[in-house]
């Protein structure tokens, strides 16, 4: 469903977020197209105020003595002001579903509160995580996402490595191999484990799950290994977004029958 957006509220985002390359003015490229991040807390979307308000054609002025984000566009005047619940539409107060959140110099606010404010459309894609700010000929694609998914090359390289630790004995320095894809707890745990339900090296296709919002995931694999008794097995690689890409945090087999 569409849902009215305010641009001016949008651009409640602190003067502290450097402004995107690829928000032109409004003749040169109205649409918005390098990324821009929401968040998803708790079922809210929260979206970087600045960036989409100024997509949208409104004007943002940081506050300092009151800590409060001022938007305006056209008739409308909103303040925003830092971890509160509450901000002012002319003058008026309306109270917010989510607080509002500072994270690395950004300022988060609820879209169902834009969308309730100030003129503009707001769609949702469930299955996406995005969502579309629209204005006249202005549009802002939000990543609600918080976390990147996967590459391709990546996945593989996870693949790789969790058939690589079925057996360990092939390798002097199991930290040093497993470093650059497992976490250091699963490392700790790894090289205390004395045996594994199969040594087999999956090859089917992995199937991805994100939980989102918590940077977490999990890449799953169901196959009949030789040495598995007549068994199936389901192969579960948990995985962890830590310091800018994707590791894995544990692995574990079920054993399924045929």
């Amino acid at each position: 469903m569409s849902k009215k957006l305010t641009p001016v509220l949008l651009a409640a985002s602190l003067m502290l977020l450097p402004a995107l390359s690829g928000t032109a003015s409004a003749q040169e490229s109205p649409t918005i197209t390098a990324p821009v991040y929401g968040k998803n807390d708790r079922g809210h979307i929260l979206i970087p105020l600045r960036v989409v308000s100024e997509g949208l054609g409104a004007k943002v002025k940081w506050d300092k003595p009151t800590l409060t984000a001022k938007i305006s566009k056209e008739d409308i005047e909103v303040n925003v002001p830092l971890n509160s619940n509450y901000a002012t539409v002319n003058g008026k107060s309306v109270l917010l579903d989510a607080q509002t959140i500072i994270e690395r110099g950004v300022t988060y606010v609820p879209l169902r509160f834009i969308a309730q404010s100030l003129g503009g459309a707001v769609t949702w894609n469930s299955s996406t995580q995005k969502a579309t700010a629209s204005l006249g000929d202005r549009k802002v694609v939000i990543n609600a996402r918080q976390y990147p998914e996967i590459t391709q090359t990546r996945l593989n390289a996870l693949v790789q490595a969790a058939n690589d630790s079925a057996d360990l004995s092939k390798y002097k320095q199991v930290r040093t191999k497993f470093q650059p894809y497992f976490t250091d707890e699963f490392i700790n745990k790894l090289v205390q484990r004395k045996t594994n339900v199969t040594k087999h090296r999956f090859v089917s296709k992995p199937y991805i799950h994100y939980y989102e919002g918590t940077g977490r995931g999990s890449i799953s694999q169901l196959e009949s290994p030789r040495d598995a008794g007549g068994m199936n097995v389901e192969r579960n690689i948990t995985i962890r977004y830590v310091n800018g890409k994707w590791m894995v945090d544990s692995i574990d087999y079920l054993l399924v029958s045929p």
